[in-house]
């Protein structure tokens, strides 16, 4: 991998259309969740893309392209450059936002101050948004794509545009580090892109869309596609390094535990290979009683100690929670999750990849209003915390920092779990932008249900920054960046 001489001076955001979350451990919040290179999945929901046409390509899946095609400029934003503090339309900056709902928390693992929200910035996109999950690099820039088709660079303190790179087609995933940003969509091409500049480097050639971020390794990417192909590139020249399937489209892509990648197509198979490709186990997740063949994986896998956690998605709800873990050696079944706590009688479909918080596995459940805790040794049940009204939908990640869950909903708020006491700490309602953060009038207990009834959805996960800032991406098609008054 090239190393470079110069390093970016402001936190900046990637952002890609559908695209979906990855982040590195805070330098000083000590996040916990999953492996850091693990990247949360592209559930299959509203405007779930299709298989595009098939560009040109060599064997390699390598397209011939210049090594260095120029960025767009300010495409579809007002003029302006990174000194400006508004570039976006429709920008707001630095407005503190404390919810009527929101209740401070006191110190937490290290995190002096109060927690109470402020607004950082908010930025205008468009209705893809909803299913943004933005991505913080390991350096100084935040990346994340947009339904104007392309791939944002944008700065994570001011909210403003560094760079544009145009796709032709919805950019569904991105990941980076200090020097590139690959990135991935529907037209079933992966882009090789420079971090600093936002020019391509090199562009690799699937044929077939991919619904997930791809998976940055030491030298290679790791990328899977909607017909259940894994492929693995290299960073310096795109050229393809080896290619293995699995059962299904891969809508939530792969992990890696720094031995071995596992990776689940919807189809329910699950494959641990090593990081030249080679497939050291394979297993079919098969469906308990009554689930038939209705089960589904949408969800990227969580690695959790010796087990590997697959989210499913069933067609019905059952009475048990929608997990189960393997073994990472051998792939076999270790546990299927179960409502030891007696916490509800009926379980919906889990679409979201559970966090992982020392012996516990964390993750917002549909079919209620519940952030709910499962044991990682035995997949039982230990505690939910309320979070709003009831939902029956859920697509959201949550991320943990600093001994709290966040956990964007459905219901359009963002909520904070503290984990010492199981109980909300605070909320700010994103789903109307001119709100304010102040949830509406009528945010009762029927709000949400299947639909809110008012206001825009949140389907995106959440994007940690090194300095504890959250952005996430709303049905109204904004972009908001969260901060807290302790920073």
């Amino acid at each position: 991998m090239r190393t470079r001489p110069w390093s970016l001076r402001t936190w900046m955001l990637v952002v890609a259309p559908v695209g979906v979350l990855a982040w590195p451990g805070p330098a000083s919040l000590h996040a916990e969740g999953p492996v850091a290179q693990d990247f949360l999945g592209r559930p299959a929901g509203p405007g779930e893309a299709g298989t595009p046409p098939s560009a040109a390509g060599d064997e390699s899946g390598r397209t011939v392209q210049s090594a260095r095609a120029a960025a767009e400029p300010e495409v579809g934003f007002a003029a302006g450059s990174a000194a400006q503090p508004l570039q976006f339309p429709g920008a707001t900056r630095a407005r503190e936002l404390r919810s009527p709902r929101a209740t401070p928390a006191g110190t937490q693992d290290g995190f002096a101050g109060s927690l109470a929200p402020v607004w950082v910035w908010s930025t205008e996109g468009n209705q893809a948004s909803a299913l943004l999950g933005p991505v913080a690099s390991a350096g100084d820039v935040q990346f994340q794509s947009d339904a104007a088709d392309g791939v944002y660079a944008i700065d994570l303190g001011a909210g403003t545009r560094r760079w544009f790179f145009r796709g032709s087609f919805d950019v569904n995933g991105v990941a980076a580090n200090e020097d590139i940003v690959v990135a991935t969509g529907d037209e079933g091409l992966v882009w090789g892109i420079d971090a600093e500049e936002g020019l391509a480097l090199w562009t690799a050639n699937l044929g077939v869309a991919v619904f997930t971020n791809p998976l940055l390794l030491e030298d290679v990417v790791v990328v899977g596609d909607a017909s259940g192909t894994v492929s693995a590139f290299d960073l310096e020249t795109g050229q393809r390094q080896w290619r293995t399937t699995v059962t299904g489209a891969i809508r939530g892509g792969a992990a890696y535990d720094g031995e071995q990648l596992y990776v689940v197509g919807e189809g329910r198979e699950v494959a641990a290979l090593d990081p030249a490709g080679r497939v050291l186990w394979r297993q079919t997740i098969e469906p308990r009683s009554g689930e038939g063949g209705t089960l589904k994986v949408f969800a990227a896998p969580v690695v959790a100690g010796d087990l590997v956690v697959i989210s499913l998605v069933r067609e019905e709800v059952f009475s048990e929670p929608g997990l189960v873990a393997l073994d990472r050696q051998t792939g076999e079944v270790a546990w299927w999750a179960t409502d030891a706590a007696g916490i509800k009688s009926e379980w919906g479909s889990v679409r979201s990849s559970p966090a992982v918080v020392g012996n516990l596995l964390v993750y917002g459940e549909g079919y209620s209003n519940s952030l709910v805790a499962v044991g990682v040794d035995d997949g039982e049940t230990r505690w939910a915390a309320e979070t709003g009204p009831l939902c029956y939908p859920h697509w959201s990640s949550p991320a943990v920092v600093s001994g709290q869950v966040y956990l964007p909903r459905f219901d359009g708020a963002l909520y904070a779990v503290d984990l010492g006491t199981q109980t909300l700490a605070w909320s700010l309602y994103l789903g109307q932008k001119d709100r304010n953060g102040a949830f509406p009038p009528d945010f009762d207990a029927s709000f949400c249900e299947w639909q809110p009834r008012t206001g825009a959805s949140i389907l995106a996960s959440p994007a940690v920054a090194a300095n504890g800032v959250v952005v996430v991406g709303t049905l109204e098609g904004y972009l908001f960046a969260i901060g807290d008054t302790g920073a």
